[in-house]
């Protein structure tokens, strides 16, 4: 159970947060406010802020939406961060991704039936969480021979940032994760 209060869409009283709400369910394209936004909601400027944060890193940029939701798999995995693992896992299945690459991503990596210069983001933003330091200028070259614009390779280390600050919050309040 949630160390913080669930705040479920009937229970808003504040006019942000309830904006906030519509904002989410809009454009995550779900129709429903994930937990991890829930559980904020009872701090209505954190909330805004990391609702900024998400839609920033995840929603917009010129990386696709699931590949940044994958480098988010990868590094919730290494984690061993239960809420994102799980709840990305079932969004991505939701935007049309196969079962098989998804079962691949989290179980056989070096395997997964996916693009060589997807592979290299997502083992880039993997690095990038877990092993910052160890980030050297022949990590950024192989990114960039990839084809990939400083700009791209800027939005993975956001998105590297971006969960590994939700596996830390989800993780410290033990989060539950959502009835999908």
């Amino acid at each position: 159970m949630s160390r913080f209060p669930i705040i479920e869409e009937d229970q808003v009283s504040d006019p942000k947060v309830h904006e906030i709400y519509k904002q989410i369910k809009a454009e995550l394209g779900f129709g429903m406010v994930p937990n991890i936004f829930k559980s904020m909601a009872s701090f209505p400027d954190f909330l805004e802020a990391n609702w900024i944060q998400f839609r920033g890193t995840i929603l917009k940029g010129h990386l696709p939406r699931t590949l940044k939701e994958m480098v988010g798999i990868a590094i919730s995995q290494a984690n061993e961060s239960q809420y994102a693992l799980n709840v990305h896992l079932h969004g991505l299945s939701a935007l049309g991704i196969s079962e098989e690459v998804l079962r691949l991503l989290v179980a056989d990596f070096p395997n997964c039936p996916l693009p060589e210069r997807e592979k290299s983001v997502i083992s880039f933003g993997l690095k990038a969480a877990t092993q910052p330091l160890k980030l050297e200028e022949t990590d950024f070259q192989h990114l960039r021979d990839m084809g990939l614009d400083e700009s791209e390779i800027f939005e993975i280390v956001a998105t590297a940032n971006l969960f590994t600050g939700i596996n830390q919050y989800t993780d410290s309040i033990d989060l539950e994760i959502d009835s999908l």
